[in-house]
């Protein structure tokens, strides 16, 4: 399976860190995090299948199970990294609670941020709830990037469901995340790996676990897919206030100490 990872400064003596972003996005979108993780772990960001630069291949299994034990697989191979701690945002969050169950022994803690998964009922739509306001969008606007993020209802229109901080979003964020959803090959194979499933899994207790959401995620929100007793019962739950679903463009400081906190033990 298709996994690219980018490695942020290789130090043996730093823990490595492992970053799953979400559906239609890039492992970019870390992108103003990594500075700040990088003097605690040796950092990488993945591509899933058909997102960044990583290639997909068509008819291959890409549930989040599957991908967990993808990137796993990866990260070991092509870095040589046997433990890692994992942190993702969205789907990446269900990704990085499935890695945390399918391979314990790497795997040493996880800090889901927004985790898809954790629904009340499990989404059955042929469509992501973002096709029409985000894929669709994207795949125009990005031919005209700066004039949409100029233009108050454009910019409204591609981030508003996203977040109600949408006025605050920096050009490059905007761009990167445009260019990411536009171009993304895996959207709908994802969306279609997804469909009809949620978090089953177990995790085992010596594996830290932190669920993260904010209290104005209107993506997940919490009557739809934010169920506690879906997520493992030794998770530690949390919820940010005037925060939405994409907690790192919210907040990125708090964000960076919530991932040391869950994978260093900072108390």
């Amino acid at each position: 399976m298709p996994i690219a990872t980018h490695l942020f400064r290789e130090d043996r003596n730093r823990p490595a860190l492992v970053l799953v972003h979400g559906l239609g996005s890039a492992g970019n979108i870390w992108k103003s995090l990594i500075p700040k993780l990088m003097p605690d772990f040796t950092v990488i960001a993945v591509d899933l299948p058909g997102h960044g630069v990583a290639g997909i291949h068509a008819e291959e299994e890409v549930d989040p199970k599957s991908l967990a034990r993808a990137i796993v697989n990866e990260v070991s191979k092509s870095h040589g990294i046997s433990e890692m701690h994992v942190a993702g945002n969205s789907l990446g969050g269900w990704i990085a609670l499935e890695m945390g169950a399918v391979a314990p022994a790497q795997v040493k803690s996880i800090t889901a941020l927004a985790p898809a998964g954790l629904w009340h009922q499990v989404p059955t739509s042929k469509l992501p709830p973002s096709f029409f306001d985000a894929r669709i969008l994207s795949k125009i606007s990005q031919h005209f990037m700066k004039l949409a993020y100029n233009l108050p209802p454009l910019k409204a229109i591609g981030y508003k469901k996203i977040t109600h901080l949408w006025r605050e979003l920096d050009f490059e964020a905007c761009r990167d995340s445009v260019l990411a959803m536009a171009n993304s090959k895996g959207y709908m194979p994802l969306w279609r790996g997804l469909r009809g499933r949620k978090f089953e899994s177990t995790i085992p207790t010596d594996v830290n676990v932190s669920i993260v959401f904010g209290d104005y995620d209107l993506t997940l929100p919490e009557e739809i897919a934010q169920e506690k007793n879906v997520a493992p019962d030794h998770s530690k739950w949390v919820v940010v206030d005037n925060c939405a679903h994409v907690i790192m463009w919210n907040y990125p400081d708090l964000t960076v100490d919530f991932i040391k906190k869950t994978a260093l033990a900072i108390s």
